[in-house]
């Protein structure tokens, strides 16, 4: 049992720690942060801390409790220096309000299939090769799962190791308050300051249930932090200053993508427009020959190098299922048959071939050309994408009614031509291969409505002296409808399952949860008995004659 005082103390205690970890981000890469950019880097650096801390560690009550106190010690240490004093109240503020989504019995439907036996298996044993032949959803790791194996602790054990996407969630929410506040002190009333706000009002009400953040929503709220960096950066003054500053946070933006969901690693075409966009200046600076100067670069890289590693090492592929990627000749390699079974199968699932209750039996046929496209209309579009469209729909009417105030000003021209033809590109490729929208298509179907309308209202906005009002205003509904979301199903929980959190906080764990953990330790076990030394290696011989000995 965990009190709803332990999980909250233990919730800021990780919270402090990840701003800590920010803050070491910053001396470790030169980079200067605002708190919410602070906090998304400490998850990064902590993130790639705990992929290489494991080819050597379990991440054991030792292991976790001197990461999580080496980032408290960096926490006080700026603190001290006066540097955060001012910024602890919003923190604690945005942290509280946000708290209640993760008080849950119900986790995600995926939790315990593999998110929860993949975080148990980083909390149990060091780097394992070829955990992907034990189950389909081991091989597709998530750096979601590197980050909650860090929150096994001494008093909180388990009850924290599904809290991933709160810490994301609070920290994109601190970086759109400080973006949106920040315009208005300057009274810079431009459209990322709308751009800013409607990201904001999205993410808190779309995403308001955290037991359905997953392994994707995380990737996209981060999205749209990576539209506003990329807008805001080519809208402004060329100069190679300007440049090294947008430049710095949309790498950083890319390794969390690309690290919470492999394919993402598409989004790299931000990157490319970015150096586009500045080719004039970068050319007359000479900066191409500096570009390797920066540790920047060179932690983007070992990144990007830490994910591939880490997926190749489960599956024998360094992208998962792309099986023109993959090497069959490693003992724990998956083989390419299968690799392109569940390449079809990722397809047919998302094109609303197959679900939970029905398969479509034709695969070949239906996934042809366009012949889906009628059935996933009938299944997916209505009414998933509908509902989300009249959801997305109110709260563009809502924020129009806000802040529109009908003029006839002459709307700058801003650079956005190649954005959102990107945005267009991506929109295509995720409706050609992937069109659920867990796979992209929230944050690319908002985008596509909000950068268009956030200059229509840059143009229209109302007066000064109301907009500040106005915009706190819908800050606090936004946060209001969370709260409201959050405690409506904590009373359906209640109802169905008997859950009180004021008796008990933690979530529900199911008692077949450590099945995979059982196979890993019969398979240690036979690693020591034959004198290997070093890793655990799974092959699927392995697997099947540690099976057969449990029958």
């Amino acid at each position: 049992m965990i009190t709803l005082l332990e999980l909250y103390l233990g919730y800021l205690v990780i919270i402090f720690s990840i701003v800590g970890f920010g803050f070491i981000s910053t001396k470790f890469l030169s980079l200067r942060l605002s708190l919410g950019e602070l906090g998304l880097s400490g998850i990064l650096f902590m993130t790639v801390l705990s992929y290489i801390t494991n080819f050597f560690f379990a991440h054991n009550f030792i292991h976790n409790s001197v990461f999580i106190i080496l980032g408290l010690i960096a926490f006080f240490m700026f603190t001290k220096k006066g540097l955060l004093k001012k910024k602890i109240k919003l923190i604690l503020l945005v942290s509280t309000l946000l708290f209640i989504g993760l008080i849950m019995h119900k986790t995600h439907d995926d939790f315990f299939y593999y998110h929860f036996p993949y975080t148990i298996s980083l909390i149990e044993f060091k780097k394992i090769f070829g955990v992907g032949n034990l189950e389909h959803g081991f091989r597709t790791p998530s750096s979601i799962f590197y980050l909650n194996s860090l929150f096994y602790l001494p008093i909180l054990e388990k009850s924290l190791i599904n809290s991933g996407a709160i810490f994301f969630l609070i920290f994109s929410n601190i970086f759109f308050i400080q973006k949106i506040f920040n315009k208005l002190k300057n009274k810079r009333y431009d459209f990322i300051l709308i751009l800013s706000l409607f990201s904001l009002i999205f993410v808190n009400s779309i995403f308001h249930r955290l037991a359905e953040h997953g392994t994707d929503r995380s990737a996209l709220i981060l999205i749209f932090i990576l539209a506003i960096y990329y807008l805001e950066g080519t809208n402004i003054r060329k100069s190679i200053i300007n440049f090294n500053y947008f430049y710095q946070k949309i790498l950083i933006l890319i390794i969390l993508i690309a690290s919470l969901k492999s394919f993402y690693l598409i989004y790299l075409i931000f990157i490319v427009i970015f150096f586009y966009e500045f080719r004039k200046t970068l050319f007359e600076s000479s900066f191409y020959k500096k570009l390797f100067s920066q540790r920047i670069t060179y932690f983007f890289i070992f990144s990007i190098l830490i994910i591939l590693i880490t997926i190749f090492s489960n599956t024998g592929c360094l992208i998962y299922p792309a099986s023109f990627t993959c090497f069959d000749s490693f003992s724990w390699s998956i083989p390419k048959s299968q690799v392109i079974q569940m390449k079809t199968w990722y397809e047919l699932w998302s094109k609303a071939g197959a679900s939970p209750t029905y398969r479509i039996e034709n695969i070949d046929q239906y996934l042809s050309g366009l012949n889906w496209v009628p059935n996933w209309i009938q299944n997916h579009f209505f009414n998933k994408i509908s509902d989300y469209l009249l959801s997305l729909f109110l709260i563009i009417i809502i924020c129009s009614i806000f802040l529109i105030q009908f003029k006839n000003e002459r709307l700058l021209k801003k650079k956005i031509h190649l954005f959102y033809f990107s945005i267009l590109i991506l929109l295509i490729e995720w409706f050609l291969n992937h069109p659920a929208l867990r796979y992209g298509g929230y944050t690319l179907i908002a985008l596509l409505f909000f950068v268009p309308l956030s200059l229509f209202i840059e143009r229209n906005l109302i007066s000064d002296f109301k907009l500040k009002k106005k915009i706190t205003i819908l800050i606090c509904l936004s946060f209001l409808f969370f709260l409201s979301k959050n405690v409506n199903r904590l009373l359906k929980e209640n109802e169905k399952y008997n859950f009180n959190p004021l008796i008990n906080a933690h979530y529900y764990i199911n008692p077949n949860a450590n099945h995979f953990i059982d196979l890993l330790s019969k398979a240690e076990k036979k690693r020591n008995n034959n004198g290997e030394k070093f890793y655990i290696v799974l092959n699927r011989d392995l697997i099947k004659k540690i099976r057969s000995d449990n029958d």
